[in-house]
This record gives C-alpha cells, structure tokens and sequence, in this order.
C-alpha cells in the first residue's frame, strides 16, 4: 500500500491510502471517498498520482453536486422524478429502508448515537461510496443521511441519492 499526504499551510492534511488492487480511501478534511482506480502499470508514486488524481477529482465534484442537491431540498423542493436530479447525482433505490447507526464511526458513543445511515434492500448501478458498500438484491447501506424527506420517500446521502419507496 501507498500513502500519500498532502500537507497546505492552514488547511488539515489530506491522505490518499492506495492499495495494490487500485483501491482508494480519500480523507479530506471531514470527508472520507473509497474509489476503485486502475493503477495497472503504475510504478511510482508520480505515476500513480497521475492515475488516481482524475478519479479523485471527479468525486470531490460528484460530493459537491450532492451538497447542492442536500442544500435545495432544504429550501422544500421536492424531487418526483428522476430526471430532475443532476444526471452525475448517482441514484440508488433502497428496499424496506430502515435507519441505522454506523458504529464503525462512532464507535465510543456510549448512550445515544443518531440514526445516520439507511439500511435496507439496495438496487442500483454504480459503486457506491459509503463505508460499507453495497451490492444490488443485497443488504445496502447508504452513507450518511444529509437530507431526508419527511415521507421518507427519498434521502439524499454522502454517496448518493437515494429513493425508499413504500412496499405495498
């Protein structure tokens, strides 16, 4: 594995773990991204930083996109089809969604952790950014809720929009 920091006066420094396999995991500031890059052929830290700095890039603008779509919904838009979201908005659908708490983040809570996350039956295309993954017909895991409709008919996550429709 490589570690890359990345070290700004003022500013938190910035780590990029790379494993072998072309995992990534990001830490910027508050922010954590896991990406899959193909680093095939890369042999030194240059080349790989020019092979994993793209995706990097990419998802840093993808979170910014889910921030704005967070920040709209809180003034009361409501999305009702998909097409209204950002195309480059990942969307997922998530089945028999329940809340959860993600103890691997908050492990040393010892009363009261919030409801963070959603759990539930996940269907979708795309890899998923959230600490735990997620494979389609499986048990999914959403990251972490930033907005939520009241119906819980959607929530808009670190990782991606997601819809909870009601089973009937």
């Amino acid at each position: 594995m490589k570690v890359i920091n990345i070290l700004e006066d003022g500013s938190p420094p910035r780590s990029v773990y790379v494993r072998p396999t072309g995992d990534l995991t990001v830490y910027d500031g508050e922010r954590k991204y896991k990406l899959k890059v193909d680093i095939g052929g890369a042999e030194t830290t240059w080349q790989i930083l020019a092979r994993v700095a793209p995706a990097i890039a990419h998802a840093a603008d993808v979170r910014s996109k889910i921030d704005d779509l967070a920040d709209r919904c809180r003034t009361g838009w409501r999305p009702a089809y998909p097409e209204e979201i950002d195309p480059d908005v990942p969307q997922r659908t998530l089945w028999r969604s329940r809340f959860g708490i993600d103890l691997i983040r908050y492990p040393d809570e010892e009363f009261y952790s919030p409801a963070t996350i959603l759990m539930g039956i996940a269907s979708g295309a795309g890899p998923s950014t959230s600490l735990v993954g997620k494979t389609d017909g499986a048990v999914g895991v959403t990251g972490d809720i930033l907005w939520i409709d009241a119906a819980r008919e959607w929530a808009v996550c670190e990782d991606a929009f997601w819809w909870t429709p009601r089973e009937e």
